[in-house]
């Protein structure tokens, strides 16, 4: 694991061009120092602390460069919707990865360990990813947040969402429902779901990749 980048590494982590990381770095706005060769590094904390402060979502090899973060898995399918969510949680200071619905979620939960799932419901009980989570004893403390229909709420609710927020989310109103799910007794560690053994998401949608 890198602790410190180049300009260049940095710059196709955040998606943009040499010069503009040069000209952030100038502009005092992304901290950097420079080796005795003269060359500039940027660390891998102070490269994180960028992207929240910006709003960008987190890449996996940096999810943990600003430890005491809450982790929440974004769950939805690729657009303009999900990315928004991601970026509303990662400006207000989470960890936040993204993932499709289906085999992709599950392979991402067991390997990123979220502390809240916030899920893009396509239906008023959650759908297969909704039950997938329920039966997985490995997800059955994660609390999860929904966006879903304002009809929705009282279904989701009984499919076991902690919160359901009615789509486009008004400001803050996302932000303060997964910190509300992670800080009440629905909590991570004192919700518990009904449910069997095995990892139902990933056994249910085995044959689906992700495209993201």
């Amino acid at each position: 694991m890198a602790l410190f980048y180049t300009t260049f590494e940095a710059a196709q982590i955040l998606g943009v061009s040499l010069p503009t990381v040069v000209n952030w770095i100038k502009a005092r706005r992304l901290k950097a120092h420079r080796t005795p060769g003269g060359h500039r590094r940027i660390g891998r904390e102070d490269l994180a602390a960028f992207m929240l402060r910006h709003g960008m979502p987190l890449p996996p090899e940096l999810v943990d460069a600003s430890p005491g973060r809450r982790k929440v898995l974004v769950v939805g399918e690729p657009g303009p919707a999900r990315e928004g969510s991601a970026r509303q949680l990662a400006s207000a200071g989470f960890a936040v990865e993204q993932a499709s619905p289906g085999f992709a979620a599950g392979a991402a939960a067991a390997r990123y360990d979220p502390d809240a799932i916030l899920l893009h419901a396509t239906a008023p009980d959650g759908g297969d990813m909704l039950r997938g989570m329920r039966s997985d004893l490995e997800l059955a403390d994660v609390p999860v947040v929904a966006i879903g229909l304002s009809d929705w709420r009282e279904a989701l609710a009984e499919a076991g969402c902690v919160a359901a927020v009615a789509p486009p989310p008004p400001d803050g109103a996302l932000v303060e429902a997964v910190t509300r799910a992670l800080a009440g007794p629905e909590g991570r560690g004192r919700r518990r779901w009904a449910g069997g053994p095995g990892a139902a998401i990933r056994g249910r949608h085995a044959g689906r990749t992700s495209a993201d």
